[in-house]
């Protein structure tokens, strides 16, 4: 797996397939792993996929400082930048979908985005039940890993796809444990999120948007799928009825023919 020295860390990358280039970010806590081979290799057969760990997570190195989302977004930058790639196509998925919209804000290097799972931040997004609020919330320092991720399963699958996939939830419950994040770079991770906020900017974003969305998804409610289609001006909503806050784990045929189809 190669690194790259962005800023003062080094993040870790895959690329895989060739084509256009895709960039793909993930959300709080997440690596690469979390993506699934079934799912990469589907897109892999149209696009030059490309996707990293976050600052903290999986085999990325934590500089030990607080950050904004916008400063996630230069990271993608900075990776961009070094692999000599000028403008991509950009999926974004909860926390990914935070950072895709800064980056797209910010830079004139995105040519489509697809926001999976999110949210425009701020007091015109809806929240977490106070229970799930309560599990992302709950401290993990000195704790087992094995019950974080047995915690987190609950709101990130729907119960109705864990019984019926259990190798899969196994094999995700593996990938979660085996790179677990530090307690500190996932406290700076959700001070990041609490501070996002693009609700009244986005009207400024006029490239094309596909937000795709779980209708079971309790982590980020299904209505915010809707929220942002108001607010940006160049967008359409899929949703997917039998999914969480994964849908392209869930749904992963469904998922990648709407990329396609919008992507292609």
């Amino acid at each position: 797996m190669p690194k790259l020295e962005i800023k003062n860390f080094k993040l870790n990358y895959e690329i895989y397939g060739d084509g256009p280039p895709l960039l793909l970010i993930l959300g709080i806590g997440a690596n690469i792993s979390w993506w699934g081979k079934y799912f990469i290799n589907g897109l892999a057969k149209h696009f030059e996929v490309i996707v990293f760990d976050n600052r903290g997570t999986g085999k990325s190195e934590d500089p030990q400082q607080d950050y904004f989302i916008r400063t996630l977004a230069d990271d993608a930058i900075g990776l961009l930048n070094a692999l000599n790639i000028d403008n991509v196509h950009i999926f974004g998925h909860s926390m990914g979908g935070y950072i895709a919209q800064e980056l797209a804000l910010n830079y004139n290097r995105a040519d489509k985005i697809v926001l999976c799972s999110t949210s425009c931040g701020g007091n015109k997004s809806v929240l977490a039940p106070p229970e799930v609020l309560d599990i992302l919330a709950k401290p993990r320092k000195g704790r087992n890993p094995e019950e974080i991720v047995k915690e987190n399963l609950k709101i990130f699958y729907s119960i109705d796809f864990m019984e019926k996939y259990p190798q899969l939830i196994n094999l995700a419950t593996q990938n979660m444990i085996e790179a677990p994040m530090d307690p500190q770079s996932y406290l700076r991770q959700t001070k990041a999120i609490e501070l996002f906020d693009t609700c009244n900017r986005l009207k400024n974003l006029k490239i094309p948007t596909l937000i795709l969305h779980g209708m079971k998804d309790v982590l980020v409610p299904p209505h915010n799928a809707y929220l942002l289609a108001e607010l940006l001006p160049n967008s359409r909503v899929k949703i997917f009825s039998e999914s969480a806050h994964a849908p392209f784990v869930e749904e992963p045929d469904l998922v990648l023919k709407a990329i396609f189809q919008f992507l292609l």
